[in-house]
């Protein structure tokens, strides 16, 4: 019966359909010349998108136009074409190159398909031999890189030569490569107890990155021009597909755990220091130690991103992946850099980074709710609940009356391929703070529940209720994800908007009754495996991994001079190639710039 349901759901949703024959009859969606062999005859190499019309092959085209209403499929009435004038298009007339390149894809759209094809957006002409100039801009994070490396140098050499007697002048000895490996190393086992019981934080920090990575292996895929483009459009019908495509809530758990740390590390340092009762006198303190742990880094990566990145390769797709990314966010850093890019229309630089401007606003609440509940933990614990409720009742009027949509609806192939340009709801709701508050909140609330316990004692490892749900949850979270595959159809605005607000949040307390439990040691096998020294090591480093990874994974795929096959493999390797590339690269800007760069700013201010 549960089959037959399933069966009867996707055949609903699948619509109007074409053959095997007749998708082939359609004009290829995507189409890539040799652009090394253009480079080598130093041709004009154009790129763009065309919108068809009919000729005299209207059939094709109603067939198209039905095929493409489809929001599972890709609108294959756009084609999108990177042709070398100087071959494809050499018989071709036209007084410029954007007019031959109309004229030859028109001229080719008419003989092939009965169809004619008006170029709508022209991302480029240009020679191939043609490169980008170094600009002001690039020497000034040259400049910048250049001092950073030699501060690294200069602290090395401080910290390895002088006496071994004496205080050191912590300023120098913060850029010591030496000691900043022995920080990221370190092994804190034999420490504070309360503290070592978190250990699996690491690896579930870890974890969650590599299979953010994988997200956004899919991701990427979509905004190339590919080879099989029926494959991405097939596989959406099937339902263990919503693990790719439904998988955005599990960014929440870096939020969770976020608060989760802030609220449990004051709430001990008060423990510790009962004359220093927390209070919202500390609050410009916390914040700006938010702010020495975020942005040198971010800033950097950031720097990198508007300037070289750009001169890292060639390739066809090239500039629309990279060049085009690099000219946004050098219109954009203002609004990176202060935290406010969720906030401002049109910035698609390093999409990404949402997480940390939504991160940083959710800090500064949960900072203020912590320093103001401290005191009182048992009215903190029953306060929490409540709040969480009545954030998750706002986000349902707001997704209701603005009739938004959560991301399992928006994630189809043409929405993908835009970055969601100009969707409200990726705005609105996915990268705006308030979607992401009951996930916070649900983080404060297990700091003061476990802090609480622990003042009293209670073994959590004993209740059975606390083993009953902590069993139920991991297996919860996948049936939840799971379950988001039969909303891609609903459309009544009620529905909806009650999974848009309860999507986030239910996934998250399963993520937190996981985390609780991970935490209490309730099933040993789990602790240790999430508590192995590797995880704390790459799970120390999970910052530069966050912010590199989109760089590392878009220019695997933009150095690439022919359209990409998509298949399971292709993607696994994409995806395991992005990994190893971006540990890689992530472990010099943790130990050149992350931790030198966090602890001189933290001796300037103590």
């Amino acid at each position: 019966m549960w089959l037959f349901v399933v069966t009867a759901m996707v055949a609903a949703t699948k619509g109007f359909e074409l053959t095997d024959e007749q998708y082939h009859d359609m004009p290829r969606l995507f189409a890539l010349d040799d652009w090394e062999a253009c480079a080598a005859r130093r041709g004009t190499f154009c790129v763009g998108s065309f919108e068809l019309a009919p000729d005299t092959n209207h059939q094709l085209f109603a067939n198209i136009q039905k095929f493409s209403s489809n929001k599972f499929h890709f609108n294959h009435s756009r084609i999108h074409r990177g042709l070398c004038l100087s071959s494809s298009c050499a018989s071709t007339a036209g007084s410029t190159p954007r007019g031959r390149f109309q004229q030859c894809v028109s001229e080719q759209a008419r003989r092939e398909h009965g169809l004619v094809a008006n170029l709508t957006d022209l991302q480029y002409c240009s020679t191939t031999d043609r490169t980008r100039p170094v600009d002001a801009w690039d020497l000034s994070f040259a400049y910048i890189a250049g001092v950073l490396l030699l501060l690294n140098v200069v602290g090395t050499a401080y910290d390895v030569l002088r006496p071994t007697k004496g205080k050191p002048i912590r300023l120098l000895s913060a850029w010591s490569l030496v000691a900043n490996w022995r920080r990221l190393t370190a092994d804190h086992s034999d420490g504070n107890p309360r503290l070592t019981a978190l250990a699996p934080l690491q690896g579930m920090k870890a974890l969650t990155l590599v299979l953010v990575m994988l997200a956004h292996s899919v991701f990427v895929y979509y905004g190339t021009f590919i080879y099989n483009p029926r494959f991405l459009e097939t596989s959406s019908y099937h339902v263990l597909s919503i693990y790719l495509q439904n998988g955005t809530s599990i960014v929440h758990t870096f939020i969770m755990i976020s608060s989760f740390l802030l609220a449990y590390n004051l709430l001990i340092y008060a423990a510790d220091n009962p004359k220093k009762q927390l209070s919202l006198k500390m609050l410009p303190q916390c914040f700006m130690h938010r702010i020495a742990r975020i942005s040198p880094l971010y800033l950097f990566v950031l720097g990198l991103a508007t300037s070289w990145w750009a001169h890292a390769g060639a390739g066809p797709l090239w500039t629309p992946l990279v060049v085009d990314e690099v000219d946004r966010c050098r219109s954009a850093w203002w609004a990176q850099a202060l935290y406010i890019n969720n906030f401002v229309d049109g910035d698609r630089c390093l999409i990404h980074t949402w997480f940390l401007a939504v991160d940083m606003q959710l800090y500064a609440v949960c900072a203020v709710l912590t320093l103001a509940l401290g005191r009182w933990p048992c009215a903190a614990a029953r306060l929490l609940p409540a709040l969480a409720l009545g954030s998750i009742l706002v986000n349902f009027a707001i997704v209701y009356t603005l009739q938004l949509k959560p991301m399992v609806m928006l994630m189809f192939p043409e929405f993908m391929k835009t970055q969601f340009k100009n969707e409200r709801s990726f705005k609105l709701l996915y990268t705006a703070p308030w979607d992401s508050l009951p996930s916070a909140l649900i983080g404060l609330l297990v700091a003061f529940i476990h802090h609480l316990q622990q003042s009293n004692n209670y073994c959590a490892a004993e209740s059975q209720w606390v083993r009953i749900l902590y069993r139920m949850s991991v297996p919860g979270m996948f049936a939840w994800v799971l379950g988001g595959f039969w909303m891609k159809g609903v459309t009544h605005p009620l529905p909806v908007a009650v999974y848009a607000a309860l999507d986030r949040p239910i996934f998250i307390t399963l993520t937190a009754m996981a985390m609780y439990g991970f935490i209490n040691k309730i099933d040993s096998l789990w602790w240790r495996f999430l508590s192995w020294r590797g995880w704390e090591i790459l799970g120390r480093m999970s910052l530069s991994v966050f912010l590199i990874h989109w760089l590392v994974s878009v220019q695997i795929l933009a150095l690439r001079t022919n359209t990409n096959r998509v298949s399971v493999l292709d993607i696994g390797g994409h995806w395991l190639s992005t990994v190893f590339l971006t540990y890689c690269s992530a472990l010099p800007l943790h130990l050149l710039i992350e931790l030198p760069a966090t602890k001189f700013l933290q001796a300037l201010t103590t």
